[in-house]
């Protein structure tokens, strides 16, 4: 039998959260919210599903391999050359990219240790290490990464996936500064949409380092996970070097449309934007009345601390036909991570929270 690569067999299998369908198979369930995966609560928004369904009469045809269109309209809307943007499979593709371009062997990259699991299996596949810092009082640990001078690649999530802390654009803009320029820095904002601050200036940024490497989605605020889709914005050098890697067809072309449509259905995202902002008010506020420790986030999720029975907390809640998110996988074994839901949801939760105490 053919024997894997060492490195292969170290990297730990991804856990992913509950399906709706394992738990209604499992308990016999005929209704069941699923909150773990982060996924938009409204689904996806409307015009990007109509412009999904147009594609039907071309799914005989290659895309383009480089999603032109998209990358034309991402580029007008950060402000950007074309030469800055390259679209993947999901953002985890453009991680993965980037493993792949700036490390060999035996190199080392440096992040949290409680983070995106795919930033430590990226930097395995292609032989090389992790060096994971513990957060600092469960926020990234900024403080530390720019003094690991090992360092190929720092790979940090701004908001932090699970905790939700992130830390405002001056904080970033000030890290950036000390962090050596034949350093990649991987600047993942998959939950940027969410935070209560504006946009940080990427096209200055991009320009005044171009050691930095920006990771976007439209997974989340745009509800289009299943399609996966994502993208990345960089320096002329980098994307260009990211390019000759990536796969000729690696974002599909219903996905690529459908990407396009969502960046002009401005109604939908100001709805989830607003209501996701309200609701995680209210989910943290009533949570803490409840006795629950919950971490301040600036993503579409909160983090929440149970205790030692996490893990049988969340099993209990899946057999109510809620499905949350428990952290054992990140290394917080007492906490979970809730998405932000639709008010009802969000009520419907409470109500079975209500019921444990």
């Amino acid at each position: 039998m053919p024997q894997a690569r060492k490195e292969i067999e170290s990297i730990p299998d991804y856990v992913p959260g509950k399906s709706i369908d394992e738990i209604r198979e499992k308990y016999g369930l005929s209704h069941i919210t699923k909150l773990a995966s982060n996924e938009n609560p409204f689904g996806t928004s409307g015009m990007a599903v109509a412009a999904y369904k147009k594609c039907a009469a071309k799914l005989h045809l290659y895309p383009r391999g480089f999603a032109p269109e998209l990358v034309k309209k991402l580029a007008l809307k950060w402000k950007v050359n074309e030469e800055n943007l390259i679209v993947g499979n999901g953002s985890d593709e453009i991680l993965d990219l980037a493993a792949r371009v700036y490390l060999n062997k035996g190199d080392y990259a440096t992040g949290a240790s409680s983070t995106f699991s795919v930033y430590s299996s990226v930097v395995k596949t292609v032989g090389a290490k992790y060096k994971a810092f513990p957060l600092e009082s469960f926020y990234y640990p900024l403080e530390s990464l720019p003094g690991f001078k090992n360092a190929k690649i720092i790979f940090i999530c701004n908001p932090n996936n699970p905790t939700g802390t992130y830390f405002s654009n001056k904080k970033i803009f000030d890290f950036l500064k000390k962090v050596p320029e034949e350093i990649l820095v991987v600047l993942d904002m998959a939950y940027r949409d969410f935070t209560d601050e504006g946009e940080p200036p990427l096209h200055k940024w991009i320009k005044q380092f171009p050691n930095l490497l920006c990771t976007r989605t439209f997974s989340k605020l745009y509800g289009l996970a299943g399609l996966r889709i994502g993208y990345g914005i960089a320096s002329e050098q980098i994307i260009k070097a990211l390019k000759k890697i990536k796969p000729p067809f690696n974002s599909n072309y219903p996905a690529q449309m459908a990407a396009l449509a969502a960046l002009d259905d401005v109604r939908f995202v100001e709805k989830s934007l607003k209501t996701n902002s309200e609701e995680r008010k209210k989910l943290t506020q009533n949570l803490q009345s409840l006795g629950f420790d919950v971490l301040p986030s600036g993503a579409n999720f909160v983090c929440v601390k149970i205790g030692k029975t996490a893990k049988e907390f969340v099993t209990w809640l899946e057999s109510k036909g809620m499905i949350v998110r428990h952290l054992g996988s990140f290394d917080m074994p007492e906490w979970v991570r809730i998405t932000v839901g639709t008010p009802k949801q969000n009520k419907d939760l409470l109500k079975i929270f209500q019921i444990s105490r």
